[in-house]
């Protein structure tokens, strides 16, 4: 298990109706690993009737930890944020988030790596619904300003759409979709018109429409493995 540290909540707010932003900060984020933005960290939320998170390994600790992702980190200030899908599910972590004040306590284990297989890739396809959108968002700001692509993300409402920081050769289109039964993100990719050469693709919603948008892609020119990262974030 990788380092537990200790934060608290500096600041939040709703960024859209279904994502709100929690900043957190604290002096155990010191040494918090630079350049992580679009890594995985496990977030350890307090245990029931407790304000603080119970940090370490104890038997049924995973219980109260989730996936987030590193969204954006200054090491100045010592703060970590991350965006959480809130207001479409109940749940630990969205629970939590939806009521988070300035000085709740988080825990926070990792990071581990980040996910997009490679930033220079000749072009760059990225998949992700509302629960990866904070994932993707950090992988297109990190992108070389010349990089090229397309990325398809899902949300619920015009409204959840967001500001990102892309590079202009990255065209991202939003898929407006209420309907979690239904797979629109893979209707939104069969839509593609394929560009020559070996993309660097990143996929990451729903496990079992994952599985077929990677089934997809797998028969197209340029794909590779080890160019392709795909996760299911959840399971209907």
């Amino acid at each position: 298990m990788k380092k537990m540290r200790m934060t608290q909540v500096a600041r939040a707010e709703d960024l859209t109706p279904h994502m709100r932003r929690i900043v957190l900060t604290g002096d155990d984020l010191k040494d918090f690993p630079a350049d992580k933005e679009g890594a995985h960290f496990k977030a350890i939320f307090p245990q029931t009737g407790q304000t603080q998170p119970k940090l370490g390994l104890y038997l049924g600790f995973k219980k109260w930890m989730r996936s987030y992702t590193v969204r954006a980190f200054d090491h100045q200030k010592k703060e970590l944020t991350v965006d959480f899908a809130v207001n479409d599910h109940e749940g630990l972590a969205s629970n939590w988030a939806k009521h988070a004040q300035q000085g709740d306590y988080l825990g926070v284990a990792g990071p581990g790596d980040t996910k997009h297989t490679n930033y220079d890739a000749l072009w760059h396809l990225l998949v992700a619904d509302l629960t990866a959108l904070p994932a993707a968002a950090a992988i297109l700001e990190k992108l070389p300003s010349n990089a090229a692509g397309t990325a398809f993300i899902q949300v619920p409402t015009t409204a959840d759409k967001q500001a990102i920081a892309a590079p202009k050769g990255i065209n991202i289109n939003w898929v407006i979709n209420k309907d979690l039964t239904k797979n629109a993100l893979l209707q939104a990719v069969e839509s593609l018109q394929w560009p020559d050469g070996k993309p660097a693709i990143f996929i990451a919603t729903e496990s079992s429409q994952m599985k077929v948008i990677k089934k997809h892609v797998k028969t197209k020119p340029g794909y590779s493995n080890e160019q392709t990262y795909a996760s299911g974030y959840w399971k209907a």
